[in-house]
């Protein structure tokens, strides 16, 4: 026979006497943590370790629901956090003991009593998570709604077929979702996002903070595939469409860009963002008249797009200023006239949409004025040149 390790039997030992004292139960169960988690330790310690933590993790949650029960003062976080422990360390033991013993044996070991200490403790375990995202703690939030949701694929509940039977895991997995998305845990947001998805709440915005998280993790693979699902499946919602024109305009992929904005136009004609894209696109090509006729586009659809405004107002000056390159310099030409008129028109084309973003932008100096300023240069508007002139000083 094996003897057990000099330090796992004095750790063990003490803990049982402090668990039948009930006293210093929090730092028992962190020296039979450490003990555990040691390489040396045997796996029939470890085990024993594990539950032994488990039950003092139990003893202090049975202290702070006798005060409950009371109406005396009460710990609510350890409260929660006792029964959190709990799964934790029993979810531990079960993983360890379900592996194969020195004899390749694979037998798992207090899985029916483990299953039973747990079982009544779920519904407080979900309601310490929600307690959490209530109070806007997410980041402590996390623990307890994933730990709840992994009860209902891990070995020991399989016997009561909780994703068939308990209808608060989708919900749950929603809620661990957006938690672990505002507390910046990426790999929470990918390890519960298909499941969140299918809670029949807003899963766009599960799709969206997935797409978001691949992308902090540097995937871009996953995060163009993830954008291109939720374009497919959400159309109206903005966030894909956006992130992937602005993706294959600064990669030169206009013709994907444009492509695209086709696709989605054939979906949603009504939708202006999908005209505005495709000005972005021919702007970068310096396709100036096609820009001014997506603008058109866009504007009829809404009327208070301030960026499709700027875009046909530096598309008509882009047009006026290439003219002007081109147009006859001799006065005494008969052309002189026409190529003048011809760039006064495309001043005037440009002036009423950059007046436009004036009015809905006000307080946007840095992008209407210097446009502006050239505009009424060009038209000879004294006044409105000098108000311009004083801005931009």
């Amino acid at each position: 026979m094996v003897a057990m390790p000099a330090m796992s039997v004095s750790v063990i030992r003490q803990a049982k006497d402090n668990l039948k004292k009930k006293q210093n139960l929090e730092q028992t169960a962190k020296n039979l943590m450490a003990e555990a988690a040691k390489p040396e330790t045997k796996r029939k310690e470890r085990i024993e370790c594990l539950q032994l933590a488990a039950e003092c993790s139990q003893r202090l949650y049975e202290a702070e629901n006798l005060r409950l029960y009371l109406k005396q003062k009460y710990d609510t976080t350890k409260f929660f956090s006792s029964i959190l422990d709990m799964f934790i360390r029993l979810e531990m033991a079960d993983s360890i003991g379900a592996q194969p013993d020195e004899k390749g044996r694979v037998k798992p070991v207090n899985r029916r009593r483990n299953h039973d200490i747990l079982k009544p403790f779920r519904a407080n375990l979900l309601n310490g998570g929600r307690w959490h995202f209530r109070k806007a703690q997410m980041a402590q939030a996390y623990p307890f709604l994933d730990t709840y949701v992994a009860t209902a694929t891990h070995p020991l509940f399989a016997a009561d077929s909780l994703l068939k039977t308990d209808t608060l895991i989708r919900p749950t997995a929603y809620l661990a979702a957006v938690a672990a998305h505002t507390s910046a845990n990426h790999d929470g947001v990918i390890r519960h996002a298909a499941m969140a998805k299918d809670a029949g709440m807003q899963s766009y915005i599960i799709e969206e903070y997935l797409a978001k998280a691949w992308l902090a993790k540097g995937d871009t693979a996953r995060w163009l595939d993830t954008l291109h699902e939720g374009v497919r499946l959400y159309p109206s919602h903005p966030y894909f469409f956006t992130n992937i024109i602005d993706y294959n305009v600064s990669n030169h992929r206009y013709d994907e860009s444009l492509a695209l904005a086709d696709s989605m136009i054939t979906i949603a004609d009504s939708v202006a963002l999908y005209w505005y894209a495709k000005s972005i696109v021919y702007l970068k090509q310096g396709k100036d008249r096609e820009v001014i006729d997506a603008c058109d586009s866009c504007l009829v659809r809404d009327d208070k797009f301030v960026d499709a405004y700027y875009n046909k107002g530096i598309a008509s000056l882009n047009l006026a200023v290439i003219y002007a390159e081109q147009a006859s310099s001799d006065i005494n030409d008969p052309q002189y006239r026409r190529d003048h008129e011809i760039i006064r028109s495309l001043y005037l084309l440009a002036k009423q949409p950059m007046e436009k973003v004036r009015e809905l932008a006000p307080d946007d100096k840095a992008r209407w004025a210097a446009p502006l300023y050239r505009i009424y240069l060009n038209l000879n508007m004294g006044k409105e040149f000098d108000e311009i002139d004083q801005i931009l000083k």
